[in-house]
């Protein structure tokens, strides 16, 4: 496929993203915040507003890919659309307004593509752990490359949907049931686990590690591939839950996604309440550049 312009689309719970590549270099990106998850713990299914936010970006991904000639695309969907009842009515409506073809990822997909991003750091883990804190899920991966093994578990649990379903059963119920996934996962795979480093393939962790830089901005470039000490990461933690909302909100690499941040943090506190995770390897990659890989 080289010469030829390659694109991406994620149809996140939370963002939508697209990526256009020339023999695998970046010409064109676009992130847009459309909220498809919202509510969907409450009643299972897209409303009109978010269905509406979400086609609107596609309509324009798909123009930029007609602007930018491009010759191949792949346009996946992840938890929201696992989950919703009224899928296929999404994807119709995808399909007539915007012409792109999505097609629905499992789980496990999901995590082998966000593994495959994160491909320049085999050489600094081998043998090790992947999570990915998303909007609707959280896919948490033990891989060996040596071996060829990679086993996954997701949870239905993420940065958007945990604040709905704390309302609808109560914090302590969701938290206990997120850390029993995790010690589920511990016991099948401890002897397998390096605790040495693990890979990070997320917001939550990249805006930790922004945190930690005290940028003056979110620069992936001065993020990606940066490595946090669980003890710095407490301490982080610790200093963003003494912030007020006025705070969190004039920080400019939190603002109004704090809500997104702490739901974040407590899911990653869990996996390292669970797993002895000594150091973490950064990555905002994403599931675009596994696919375009």
């Amino acid at each position: 496929m080289n010469n030829k312009i390659l694109a991406a689309i994620d149809i996140g719970s939370y963002n939508c993203r697209l990526v256009i590549v020339n023999n695998f270099r970046e010409i064109k990106t676009m992130s847009i915040a459309t909220n498809l998850i919202k509510n969907l713990s409450f009643s299972n299914e897209f409303n009109k507003e978010n269905i509406s936010k979400t086609l609107d970006c596609l309509i324009l991904f798909s123009k930029k890919m007609l602007e930018y000639k491009v010759d191949k695309y792949r346009c996946i969907a992840t938890e929201a659309c696992r989950q919703v009842i009224n899928s296929d009515y999404f994807i119709n409506e995808v399909k007539r307004k915007s012409g792109l073809s999505v097609e629905i990822i499992s789980s496990d997909e999901e995590a082998k593509l966000c593994f495959k991003s994160c491909n320049k750091y085999l050489d600094r883990v081998e043998r090790g752990i992947l999570f990915d804190i998303g909007g609707g899920s959280t896919e948490f991966s033990i891989f060996d490359i040596n071996k060829g093994d990679f086993s996954t578990r997701s949870i239905s649990f993420g940065v958007v949907n945990f604040s709905e379903k704390q309302s609808l059963y109560g914090k302590e119920k969701i938290l206990s049931e997120i850390n029993r996934h995790f010690k589920l996962f511990k016991s099948k795979f401890i002897k397998e686990i390096d605790v040495s480093y693990s890979l990070g393939s997320c917001s939550t962790i990249s805006t930790l590690c922004a945190l930690n830089k005290n940028l003056t901005f979110f620069y992936k470039k001065k993020i990606e591939g940066s490595t946090l000490s669980v003890e710095i990461i407490k301490e982080l933690i610790l200093r963003i839950r003494s912030y007020s909302t006025d705070e969190m909100l004039n920080h400019p690499c939190i603002k109004e996604r704090y809500p997104l941040l702490l739901n974040g943090i407590e899911i990653l506190e869990q996996i390292l309440l669970t797993i002895p995770i000594k150091n973490i390897i950064v990555s905002q990659a994403g599931l675009t550049d596994g696919i375009i890989k």
